[in-house]
């Protein structure tokens, strides 16, 4: 049965001036189909390189654009092999602001790796150097290798960067991938992909990893599956969607050179060790990257500190019976709470009777989706066996 999402993304200009917007269409990977796609027109489209395909739109005060997508994720890939242009190589080699391949960071790659010759071990070695010395944090402090190499802690973003850097360090090629988990509204996820020459591009996501060995905790209720944390070294959970490849684009119409008069009124947030405000400057004449766009906007004040100013409004949303099974434990979850909750202030004794069936459906429905299994089997059997007690206890009374 094929695994598909809908991709739906828009942005409203609620300034009084133009703003001009760079949209990124999912690519098709080794791990996603583009099954159909529907959008407002762009005034230009441009396919990059490395396959990025960004469209660019001039967006005026009150107008809204729309862009929607059904994407098949692709859990066996083929059997055919990329094979990498030397220009491509290069590319995927290249040190950037975001991503600086510097002396620090080669150090600590050959220090990492030692003696390992086989890039495979090098880039495992690699990958649980970071998980071990590293931390999740969101939001970060900023954005960039640098700066992620002296406080150590980061999001998604930060561990995709460093790891990056350090496998170009030792000579493989390594992308940042750019995209959403397929939990619903808003849900932005950076992992990597790493180039072997007979296996081709294979994922590597260092901060899922560091999360679910060092945080558990900060998945337990979610839509996603989690993995055992070494997994996260050539899988994920199939249930992602990448935006765009790499960062640092070049707009593919040229961005407005405008320079801010007064920095001091806006939100500025530290990139690649300089001041950075977002829908007014670039990183060295570049895009920084694209979640799934960037935007300049004409107006001289401030946009207001709401997500979709900046990022625009886009949910990712999956299809068929895992969606029906997510609104089921919605439901069910939310009668467990009323249940519970109305029982504890009137502690009238039929709310405990009710109370375990959603308890138990809420549960059940996490070990049907495979999240979490081991935990939830425990408590789908614990409410299952109160739901049984309770049961026999009813039909004693009434008998």
């Amino acid at each position: 049965m094929k695994n598909k999402v809908t991709y739906t993304f828009q942005y409203f200009n609620s300034t009084s001036a133009n703003v001009y917007l760079w949209l990124a269409s999912p690519p098709e990977t080794r791990y996603q189909k583009i099954i159909n796609e529907q959008k407002s027109l762009p005034v230009q489209e441009n396919e990059d390189m490395i396959g990025n395909q960004i469209s660019f739109y001039k967006i005026e005060s009150g107008e809204t654009m729309k862009a929607s997508y059904e994407i098949e994720l692709l859990s066996k890939t083929e059997d055919i092999l990329p094979e990498l242009t030397q220009e491509e190589k290069n590319f995927f080699l290249r040190s950037t602001p975001m991503v600086c391949v510097n002396e620090e960071v080669r150090h600590i790659a050959f220090n990492v790796i030692r003696s390992e010759t086989n890039p495979k071990e090098q880039t495992k070695l690699l990958f649980f150097y970071i998980v071990k010395h590293y931390n999740y944090k969101f939001p970060p402090k900023a954005r960039g290798v640098t700066h992620f190499l002296k406080d150590k802690n980061g999001d998604c973003g930060e561990f995709s960067f460093l790891y990056a850097a350090l496998c170009r360090a030792i000579g493989i090629p390594c992308r940042v991938m750019v995209g959403a988990f397929t939990g619903g509204k808003h849900q932005p996820h950076v992992w990597n992909e790493i180039y072997l020459e007979q296996e081709g591009w294979i994922p590597v996501d260092t901060s899922m990893a560091a999360t679910v060995k060092k945080q558990f905790w900060r998945y337990i209720f979610s839509p996603i599956q989690t993995l055992s944390w070494k997994a996260y070294y050539g899988k994920t959970e199939n249930q992602r969607i990448t935006f765009s490849i790499d960062t640092e684009h070049t707009p593919t119409s040229a961005y407005p050179k405008v320079s801010v008069q007064n920095r001091n009124i806006y939100n500025t947030f530290d990139i690649a060790g300089k001041s950075f405000i977002w829908g007014k400057d670039l990183v060295q004449q570049k895009i920084p990257y694209l979640q799934p766009i960037y935007f300049y906007y004409e107006d001289e004040q401030p946009l207001k500190d709401r997500t979709e100013h900046y990022v625009g409004l886009w949910s990712v949303h999956e299809t068929g019976n895992k969606k029906l099974i997510l609104l089921l434990r919605s439901v069910f979850g939310y009668s467990a709470f009323l249940l519970a909750m109305f029982y504890f202030v009137t502690k009238w004794e039929p709310l405990s009777i009710l109370f375990p069936v959603p308890a138990f459906l809420f549960c059940l429905s996490f070990v049907i989706r495979k999240e979490r299994v081991l935990f939830f089997s425990i408590a789908t059997i614990f409410f299952g066996i109160i739901l049984l007690m309770v049961s026999i206890g009813a039909i004693s009374t009434i008998l």
